[in-house]
């Protein structure tokens, strides 16, 4: 009798559950380039914040007067109440304890912080008080967005060869493609803004009139054209607040343009809502994990450091250059990755000046600057690793849902004429027929691991 079982040898799980391919995610975010230019953005964003401040330093508008307390970006390079601080990553730590401590503070805030580190200028032009408070939030969301254009650009370029043909241009090429589509990813979120603001402006009409007693009777009258106006507003608006990062994603995938970008993006957001969130949550699992797991590395890399240095250094100089047991004593100032969140977020840490310590010689206050330098870049990398995970994570789920909805498989993306990475071209060798690399034409700069 012949034998009718079956084995089964192999399981596609990808096939079976392709948001799997967010796992890839994690390893393509770690990716130095990616890092770098995580950390390059938000420095950029912060500095360009600093000094648009100024003009509107005389501002009484509350939201520009909180934001004052706010523009500057420090990421945890300070021991400093390390429970408040999100991106904190402990560089003085003196145990296993205080490492595991610093390691899962504020995991799940985290993700959720730097979400609405980038969208907090667009959404506090809601709570602006005056024209002048609105204007200095629109251009601070404008900085932002050409930063953001370039350097998200970049990196949701890099992720998009990576998942769909495991190959990444190198930092420069990355660069260049997103300069050359630099309007196609930084205006879709203006050209939602401007078609929110078509119908605040009849609004604003419409309370305009409302000034007169019998032509606010008539209003009210009507006042479902105001809700559905409203209405309008907020599809626009939450669309655009929850989707902008597949727009990026959109430009990297399809090398389109910002009007492609926008539809798409709406399109994935109102017809797959349920299976985005899924793919949100099990990606904000994964950055929650991930940012565990990398802050562990990066604190007890700077703490073993800091143990083995101990052993052969004097303790004078160990904690009061090396590794200080207690901040510098000059005056706090307020410091928050957020500008413009309520008080409760603000930050009291010393000015990090440490070379003015008094009892310190020339020598050894350069050597402490430089000590802390090394130390901020770790730091600056970890918060660059959490800004860098967002962008990477937004081309995965626009990838997913590109299957879902329009039926494209993962692998497809665009890729132009002038961009071949991996292997060198073959030629056939004339007089073997062998090929071979072709002469004087080394592969450009690529990563196929």
């Amino acid at each position: 009798m012949a034998d009718t079982h079956t084995k089964v040898r192999d399981v596609a799980w990808s096939e079976l559950f392709p948001w799997l391919m967010l796992l890839r995610t994690v390893r393509i975010a770690l990716m130095a380039r990616v890092l770098v230019l995580g950390a390059i953005g938000l420095i950029a964003t912060a500095v360009g914040w600093h000094f648009l401040i100024k003009p509107f330093a005389d501002s009484t508008d509350p939201v520009v007067a909180n934001w004052k307390q706010n523009t500057n970006l420090l990421i945890g390079v300070n021991a400093v109440k390390p429970e408040v601080e999100p991106f904190w990553v402990n560089t003085s730590a003196h145990s296993a304890e205080e490492i595991f401590e610093s390691a899962h503070v504020w995991l799940v805030r985290a993700p959720v912080k730097i979400w609405t580190y980038f969208t907090r200028p667009f959404t506090a032009m809601f709570e602006a008080k005056s024209p002048t408070g609105f204007l200095f939030l629109l251009l601070c969301g404008i900085w932002e967005l050409l930063v953001w254009g370039l350097v998200g650009g970049a990196i949701t370029r890099i992720a998009a060869l990576k998942f769909t043909r495991d190959e990444a241009p190198g930092l420069i090429a990355a660069l260049k493609h997103s300069f050359s589509k630099w309007p196609s990813y930084s205006l879709p979120p203006l050209v939602a803004l401007a078609g929110a603001s078509v119908f605040a402006i009849q609004l604003f009409v419409l309370g305009l009139i409302m000034r007169v007693g019998v032509l606010a009777f008539l209003t009210a009258l009507v006042w479902p054209f105001v809700i559905l106006l409203g209405l309008m507003m907020a599809v626009l608006l939450i669309g655009a607040l929850v989707g902008w990062p597949l727009m990026w994603a959109t430009v990297s995938v399809e090398g389109t343009d910002a009007f492609d970008a926008l539809s798409r993006s709406y399109a994935y957001v109102y017809h797959r809502p349920w299976r985005l969130l899924w793919y949100a949550m099990f990606s904000l699992f994964l950055a929650v994990v991930s940012m565990f797991v990398v802050k562990l590395f990066a604190s007890s890399a700077i703490a073993l450091g800091n143990w083995s240095i101990d052993w052969g250094l004097d303790d004078v100089t160990m904690h009061q250059v090396v590794s200080p047991d207690a901040p510098v004593t000059t005056p706090p100032k307020k410091l928050n990755l957020a500008p413009g969140a309520n008080a409760s977020t603000d930050i009291e840490i010393p000015e990090l000046d440490a070379p003015s310590t008094p009892d310190l010689g020339r020598t050894l206050s350069a050597t402490k600057s430089i000590i802390w330098f090394w130390k901020a870049i770790v730091a600056l990398l970890v918060a660059g690793y959490q800004a860098g995970f967002l962008w990477v994570s937004a081309v995965g789920i626009y990838l997913l849902l590109r299957r879902d909805i329009d039926g494209v498989q993962t692998g497809e993306v665009f890729v132009d004429q002038a961009e071949e990475y991996g292997m060198p071209p073959l030629v056939e060798d004339a007089a073997t027929g062998v090929p071979e690399v072709a002469p004087r034409e080394p592969a450009l700069p690529g990563d196929a691991g």
